[in-house]
């Protein structure tokens, strides 16, 4: 209550009056502050209770509303992780369950009916591995990849084609990276996307509109955008590529600056070799370039030297990456207009005619138009294209048609010279005997270590021995050595790449009824090269060994229920082998999704833990003591009681008490 001030001697009685209800309501608008407080508990109420307490408040909410969400989305990550780990271990039982199955088809004790019977529990199980990798939580598919709400497989022309792409749908769970917490099919189930690799640096030049961001420069690190020095007849000017995007743009830049010395000065894209700059200063003038002090844009540009008048000089290659922009006329070893290809998939035949395109889009579209699961792609290291095959259960194979070179020229032909053996047959590669010693002597024996034998048409025989061949050349080449070893020249017999299709193509021009290969010492190799066989025609075209299969659970599943089908005992052992590589990969996949589980576990702890310093932070400025409260409000209660008996009692005194 306030009192009134010493200093008065004589008060009126209106001044008393007004001084006693003001300490009055004072205190009473302090019990009321404190009541309220007591009701809700909170020290603060409103801002004007505490400015700064209440600013602190306020970001302490805002950081724990956060670490909530955050907590939220940390269970949900840990749901999903867990129905992920929950899809792996129902797929490895039904891998070991296939195993299984396919060991006890092997060897005696199975026959035809048997087999035919098992297949029909490997579709089953086939479905239900599909089942897996389509299934989903809360519409998220768990083997989408980053791709989650799209079904990952759909089955086409028989076999299965993955859709989804990326690692796995990443939340903000806190972490400093993000934990993935769905996954790709291709890390649960195999490679769903097996890929012809482009064979030939297609090597496209520069034109004005290829962007800088597109060409790997001439250290191989890209353009570093900034300003570098041009001296002409010692007069120096700067370039500044800063905001440059295009080689128009270093062209028209470069050339103003060294113009305005020598107006003659031309800068162009080189004629003969695309990938380079030109420079072609007027006679008597001399251009010199240098880098800037802060970027090595000249060097990376290739531009860094000398450049005499009166001479054109270029640059360093800067090595342009390929894009799905890049014209097909601006790649070196290309005719056009291209020619037809033939692309085969899953039993589907489709030859498509390339003479319209003008980019790799055009061509990529071309290709994904064929509806056969099969889609072109940019290599990585940016200078060729590659052949995806997206179709589990098909397999691929690209081809000359009618003596065509486009695929070849592209890189994309499946059958090339360069093919490995060990890609032939599904990744089982060229059976060869060697090693084989005569019995009697227990010496190398060659006539034991020969793997096939080649009668022409006129009888005449030659024996070849492919051991150390692990190209498709070498075996061409192995294959005319020895027909020219055994006096056959090169225009009555060769062997070559087919014309049209794939496999390896024998010309016989000898006079006779028939061309044969023959196996020898049990040698696969004639076999596995897929010319195993006779013809009495002029050509004899071998087989395409090197067709390419998706390696995953899918095909794998498919190959052993058509071996089984087929009552074929090496189609069932070979499929029930690769069955092992999807088992390793289910539990290697199981493992990172553990390290994923403890990586949320531990970062559900930690919020755990910073959630409970946060709100024991606020807790300290905003919440109320009620020990303090309560004895706060005690002692206004007998303030606001000493007022009324202080105000009472002055009210009640007149003129008269003091004239007294």
């Amino acid at each position: 209550m306030n009192p009134i001030p010493s200093n008065l001697n004589r008060v009126p009685t209106l001044l008393a009056s007004r001084l006693s209800y003001g300490s009055i309501a004072e205190t009473t608008r302090q019990m009321l502050r404190i009541q309220e407080q007591l009701a809700t508990g909170k020290a603060i109420n409103r801002p004007s209770d505490d400015a700064v307490g209440t600013s602190a408040v306020s970001a302490l909410d805002d950081a724990i509303e956060r670490r909530e969400q955050r907590m939220k989305n940390l269970a949900e990550a840990q749901g999903m992780v867990d129905a992920v780990d929950g899809a792996l271990g129902d797929l490895s039982d039904l891998l070991q369950e296939s195993k299984a199955i396919g060991l006890s088809q092997i060897g005696i004790g199975s026959d035809a009916a048997t087999r035919k019977n098992q297949a029909q529990v490997i579709d089953a199980i086939l479905n239900a591995a599909v089942d897996i990798g389509n299934r989903s939580q809360r519409g998220i598919h768990l083997f989408g990849g980053s791709a989650h709400m799209n079904t990952p497989l759909q089955g086409l022309n028989g076999g299965y084609r993955y859709l989804g792409q990326g690692d796995g749908m990443i939340t903000d769970i806190g972490l400093g990276t993000g934990v993935p917490v769905t996954m790709g099919a291709e890390q649960a189930f195999g490679a769903l996307s097996a890929r012809v690799e482009g064979f030939v640096d297609l090597n496209p030049s520069l034109t004005a509109t290829t962007r800088l961001a597109d060409i790997n420069g001439a250290q191989g690190n890209g353009v570093a955008l900034g300003t570098f020095t041009v001296t002409v007849n010692g007069t120096q000017g700067t370039v500044d590529l800063t905001d440059a995007d295009t080689v128009g743009d270093v062209i028209t830049r470069l050339e103003a600056v060294i113009q305005a010395t020598d107006p003659g000065a031309t800068v162009a894209i080189d004629a003969t070799n695309g990938g380079m700059l030109a420079i072609t200063p007027s006679a008597g003038f001399t251009v010199t370039i240098s880098d800037g002090a802060t970027a090595a844009t000249a060097s990376d540009l290739g531009l860094v030297g000398t450049y005499a008048g009166g001479a054109t000089t270029t640059s360093s290659d800067l090595d342009p990456r390929i894009t799905e922009l890049t014209t097909l006329a601006s790649m070196s070893g290309l005719s056009l207009p291209l020619g037809t290809i033939r692309i085969r998939n899953a039993n589907q035949v489709r030859d498509l005619d390339l003479s319209g395109i003008s980019n790799i889009r055009d061509l990529m579209n071309e290709v994904e138009a064929l509806g056969i699961g099969v889609r072109i792609e940019i290599a990585e290291s940016g200078d060729r294209i590659n052949a995806k095959n997206e179709l589990s259960g098909g397999t691929l194979s690209i081809e000359e048609l009618a003596g065509g070179t486009t695929a070849s020229a592209l890189g994309i032909r499946s059958f090339h010279t360069s093919t490995l053996l060990a890609d032939f047959n599904d990744g089982a590669g060229v059976g060869q005997v060697t090693g084989k010693s005569d019995p009697q002597t227990g010496l190398p024996d060659p006539d034991l270590n020969t793997d096939f034998r080649v009668t022409v048409k006129d009888g005449r025989t030659f024996d070849v021995d492919i051991d150390g061949a692990t190209t498709v050349q070498a075996v061409l080449d192995l294959i005319n050595g020895a027909a020219l070893a055994a006096g056959i020249t090169a225009l009555e017999f060769s062997a070559d790449l087919a014309a049209s299709g794939n496999g390896i193509e024998l010309t016989d021009s000898t006079v006779g009824t028939t061309t044969s290969v023959a196996d020898l010492n049990d040698s696969p190799a004639a076999y596995d090269l897929g010319i195993l066989g006779s013809t009495a025609s002029a050509t004899f075209t071998g087989e395409d060994r090197a067709t390419v299969a998706v390696e995953s659970v899918f095909s794998h599943l498919i190959a052993l229920r058509d071996a089984l089908l087929a009552n074929d005992e090496a189609g069932i052992r070979f499929a029930t082998d690769r069955l092992d590589d999807d088992l390793s990969r289910s539990v290697e996949a199981r493992a990172d999704v553990g390290v994923r589980a403890q990586r949320i576990e531990d970062a559900t702890a930690r919020e755990e833990d910073l959630s409970v310093q946060d709100e024991s932070l606020r807790s300290q400025i905003r919440d109320l003591d009620y020990t303090k409260a309560a004895m706060t409000f005690a002692n206004l209660q007998q303030i606001l009681q000493a007022g009324y008996q202080t105000a009472a009692a002055s009210q009640q005194l007149t003129l008269l008490d003091f004239l007294s």
